[in-house]
């Protein structure tokens, strides 16, 4: 359903025209429900990327793209397919402030800071280094009559419910303003426990440790008494 759909469809629920419920009102409705939904959480399946980055030569930090969503950063790997463990920069810059000495040489840890990502130690000025980073983008709202919302489009009804929502509290009606948010909310959690719910095909462990690659069959290693 294309933004264009939903403005149609609360419309024609509530049984207005465009003049009684314009565009400038109605856009604002949609994107606070499609805001207020990809906020119930950061990693949303359809929302998987991978991005390929590098600090440039004589440079310290590397600039994020602009989708980056970067608290659903789950992991920075190095070209020897190293993972770098993430660390706050608080915690970063009192390690190395005690040991200058260590300052630059192979990359351990990462911190982020005005979306720019800084490798701890720092690489070496002179060379270029390359690194990929796993996460979650983050989710665009666009309110060209054309453009599918950038959510699961089973969630798409529940933009115009959000919608219905509002228009109702316009009208200072608080019962209906009550029963539409409460089926926005109704649905969209309904949903997410669908789309979030990981896979299922293989075991579940607990207090196991980490998955080994033993042959042809995975083992899993318990974890140190």
């Amino acid at each position: 359903m294309d933004v264009g759909a939903l403005r149609a469809y609360v419309r024609n629920h509530l049984e207005v025209d465009e003049e009684e419920l314009p565009d400038t009102l109605l856009n604002p409705y949609l994107q606070d429900g499609f805001e207020r939904t990809v906020a119930l959480d950061n990693r949303w399946p359809r929302n998987e990327k991978v991005w390929n980055a590098s600090k440039v030569v004589d440079a310290t930090t590397i600039t994020l793209a602009d989708d980056v969503l970067i608290p659903s950063i789950l992991s920075v790997i190095h070209a020897n397919n190293q993972r770098l463990t993430y660390i706050t920069q608080e915690n970063v810059e009192d390690l190395f402030a005690q040991n200058t000495a260590v300052t630059t040489g192979s990359p351990v840890y990462w911190t982020t800071w005005d979306r720019d990502m800084v490798l701890w130690p720092h690489p070496e000025p002179s060379v270029a280094y390359d690194i990929t980073i796993r996460g979650y983008r983050q989710p665009v709202w666009n309110d060209s009559s054309s453009t599918i919302p950038d959510v699961d489009p089973r969630l798409h009804p529940a933009l115009a419910y959000y919608a219905m929502a509002l228009a109702y509290a316009a009208q200072e009606d608080e019962i209906l303003e009550g029963v539409y948010m409460a089926r926005w909310e109704r649905d969209v959690r309904a949903f997410m426990r669908a789309i979030l719910d990981p896979p299922r095909h293989r075991p579940l462990v607990l207090n196991g440790g980490p998955a080994v690659l033993g042959g042809a069959t995975y083992v899993i290693v318990p974890p140190e008494p």
